[in-house]
Parts: C-alpha cells; sequence; structure tokens
C-alpha cells in the first residue's frame, strides 16, 4: 500500500503524534491522520508547523478517557460533533491534535449539520468537501482513500468535490471560498474543475446570506494566498465577488485588482490586500458590514483610506495616526503606482522603513506642570495640553525644558 514520504510528514513521526495515536489505537480501536497534514505531505508540502487533525471510531468521551488516563491535557473544544482536542509540548511549544469521532451528516441546511457518529469510514470521507482532503495515514503512514479518488487527484494536481459538486456545496455554502482557497494554494496553474465552478456559480444567492464572519474568515485566508488576485480575478469572473464582499462591487464598479496584484507583492497582510480591492473610501464601510469586521479591524481599514499620507509631515502623521495607518496609506500609495505615479516611490518606501521601526516619544508634559503654572483643572487645562502637544510634534519633539518654556509664555 502506498506510504507517506518521511521527508515530508515529519509531524507523523513525532513523539507526541504517534504517542495520541498509540493510546487511541488500543485494544482494536482505530485512530488515524487526516485532512490537511496528509494531502501537504502528498503535494510536497513540509511545514514545522503542520496542524494535525485526527478521525477515530472511538466515541468522544471514550477518546477523553483514554487521553485523561495517559495523562495527556485534553478540552472537549466540539464534543457535540465529536471533536477533542489533545495537547501535548515540544519543548514549551503547544501542539493540538483535534481528534474528531467519524461522523456523517444527518441533516444540512447549508450552515449547520446534525451529525450521527458512526465506524463507518467511507461514509465519514463521503461527508468531507474535497477528495484530497478525505485522505487518512495510519500511524506507519499507510494511506487509506475510501473515496477512491483522492491519490488520483493528488497526482493531477486537481482540487475536486467528492461526488456531485452541487450536493457538497448545499450542505455548507462557506464550501464554495474553500473551493477558489485550495485551488488557488494548491494548484493554481491548472484550470479549475468545470463541475465545481459551475456549482459554485450557482450557489451565488445562498452564498449571500451566510454570516459575515464565516465570508470573513475565508476572504482573508484567500487574501494571504501567493495568488490573492488570481483567485479574486476568478471569484469576479464567477459573479461571486459581489455576494462576499457587498453591493458596492457591482458590475459596473471598477474593482482594483492590479492594485491587489501589486500589493501582493509587497505585503503579505490580508486585510491590507482586502484594503487594496476597494475602489473608494465608502466601499470600505461597505465592506466592514458585509464581512461583520472587528471594531479593530474596521478602525484601521477607516484610518488607511480616510486620507492619504501627509508625507511633508511624517513625523506627526506616525505621531497622531500611528505607525500602522502610516504604513498602511504608504503601501496603498506604492501599490497605486502600478498606474504610472512612480514619482515618489522612495520617498513612500522610507514611510514605510520608518513606521516599521517607529517608537511613539512621550510628551513630557504633566499635570503637575500645568497647575503650577497656575492652570486649574478643567477644558481650559485639556485645551492648552492639546495645543502644546500639537506644538510639540510640530517643533521636532523637544525636551521638557522647551515644553516647560512654552508653557510659560502661553499662561
Amino acid at each position: 500500500m502506498t506510504k507517506l514520504e518521511a521527508k515530508f510528514s515529519g509531524w507523523l513521526a513525532r513523539s507526541q503524534t504517534q504517542s495520541v495515536l498509540s493510546v487511541l489505537n488500543a485494544d482494536g480501536a482505530t485512530t488515524r491522520c487526516v485532512g490537511g497534514c496528509v494531502r501537504d505531505a502528498l503535494m510536497g508540502i513540509a511545514t514545522p508547523d503542520t496542524e494535525v487533525d485526527m478521525a477515530t471510531d472511538l466515541p468522544p468521551q471514550e477518546v477523553m478517557a483514554r487521553l485523561k488516563k495517559a495523562k495527556i491535557k485534553c478540552v472537549p473544544t466540539g464534543i457535540k460533533h465529536g471533536t477533542v482536542s489533545a495537547i501535548l509540548y515540544q519543548a514549551d511549544k503547544p501542539l493540538v491534535y483535534e481528534i474528531t469521532t467519524l461522523r456523517v451528516d444527518v441533516t444540512t441546511d447549508g450552515r449547520h449539520a446534525e451529525i450521527a457518529f458512526t465506524e463507518d469510514w467511507q461514509g465519514d470521507a463521503a461527508r468531507r468537501d474535497f477528495t484530497i482532503n478525505a485522505l487518512y495515514a495510519d500511524a506507519d503512514g499507510t494511506l487509506h482513500d475510501p473515496t477512491g479518488h483522492g491519490l488520483a487527484d493528488i497526482k493531477a494536481n486537481r482540487v475536486r468535490f467528492i461526488g456531485d459538486a452541487a450536493a457538497r456545496i448545499e450542505e455548507d455554502y462557506l464550501r464554495v471560498l474553500r473551493y477558489f482557497r485550495f485551488h488557488f494554494r494548491l494548484t493554481p496553474a491548472v484550470e479549475m474543475d468545470a463541475d465545481a465552478l459551475a456549482a459554485c456559480r450557482a450557489a451565488a444567492v445562498p452564498l449571500r446570506g451566510l454570516s459575515g464572519e464565516r465570508k470573513q474568515q475565508e476572504m482573508l485566508k484567500i487574501m494571504a494566498l501567493p495568488d490573492a488576485d488570481k483567485a479574486a480575478r476568478a471569484l469576479q469572473k464567477a459573479d461571486l465577488l459581489r455576494p462576499v464582499l457587498g453591493p458596492i462591487f457591482a458590475e459596473a464598479v471598477p474593482v482594483e485588482f492590479d492594485m491587489l496584484a501589486a500589493m501582493t507583492g509587497l505585503a503579505n497582510d490580508p486585510l491590507l490586500r482586502l484594503m487594496a480591492l476597494l475602489p473608494s473610501t465608502e466601499a470600505a464601510q461597505t465592506l466592514a458590514a458585509s464581512l461583520r469586521l472587528s471594531n479593530k479591524q474596521k478602525m484601521r481599514l477607516t484610518k488607511a483610506m480616510e486620507m492619504p499620507l501627509d508625507l511633508a509631515h511624517l513625523p506627526a502623521a506616525l505621531y497622531f495616526d500611528g505607525a500602522q495607518a502610516v504604513a498602511d496609506r504608504a503601501l496603498l500609495a506604492l501599490a497605486s503606482q502600478t498606474q504610472g505615479n512612480v514619482d515618489n516611490a522612495p520617498a513612500l518606501q522610507a514611510a514605510v522603513a520608518a513606521a516599521q521601526d517607529y517608537v511613539r516619544p512621550k510628551f513630557p508634559l504633566t499635570g503637575a506642570m500645568m497647575q503650577k503654572a497656575g492652570l486649574a483643572d478643567g477644558p481650559a487645562m485639556g485645551q492648552m495640553a492639546a495645543a502644546l502637544e500639537r506644538w510639540w510634534v510640530a517643533q521636532g519633539f523637544p525636551d521638557v525644558d522647551a515644553v516647560q518654556r512654552e508653557l510659560e509664555e502661553r499662561v
């Protein structure tokens, strides 16, 4: 039987992985590694931080009992759906193993599934999304391909749904975005599967109804890809960008694919790449609502796009707006230069470097200094402090003695 190559499956040889498998395979039970770790190893992708998922024919309560008996820390992360997390350590680094009992989907509504536990490996494989994600590996690396197509699709460099693509998507409409993400992460140089693409296009309306948080997670993962711009163009071509990002991306609105392509080469920052797609500041607000961005993400989006970077007053921008906003504005300006404006590229690059190394100076004025100068607590003191802070920044951040002298002159 086919086995995993050792050079791409260091995660399997780890003593921690083998310990978990040994505990869960005792007394005739079967537990195997599954999903991304197996797929990536077969595709020659070796990463030191590979997440290891496992599937088992043991019920979740038995998984918990065995792990506790072996003194392995475990957490019932999703026990309703059969998932238990085992946590071990490599030096001080935690290694998390998600162990899920074999299951089948009883009913689905495109967002959630009612499940039943099973001992049928074929049934467990059939509920998964893509053939290449339904491959299992024993502790010794022996491979199992219950769908009969996973290994062939790995060899053909192809991402395909298991069975009927439309049926798999109807089980969870987020699989539309997952398909684009996996295709452009694993097989960007080949054509998309025609059946998969047709099924994705047909799901545009229900895709719009998914929660913003779920769409956000997938879109940011897509934006993190080396070929993020190609993935975005493919989504637009399939009429799927608007259902995900909101009505601002209508057919009549130009999407900044060239800027995204440029940003992909400038920064490995998913949210910043998403900003590069936006045709206007108004689009940022629509995007924030459509993807249910956090307050922190919305604030970053607003500060980056509400005004251009003032290179003539860079220290003030760094101090008042923050290093993140300055770097974002500079990188967006650099990305826009794909359309011809290259005059200030060195200054923008210098701004990015300054933001990366920036340490915000501390304004030396204190309340005690103002009280000693005769100012009482209240609005007047606050107004004086704000005016002096603006002066201090404009003067290049002089020392406390200079601030004291300026205060005395103004009182």
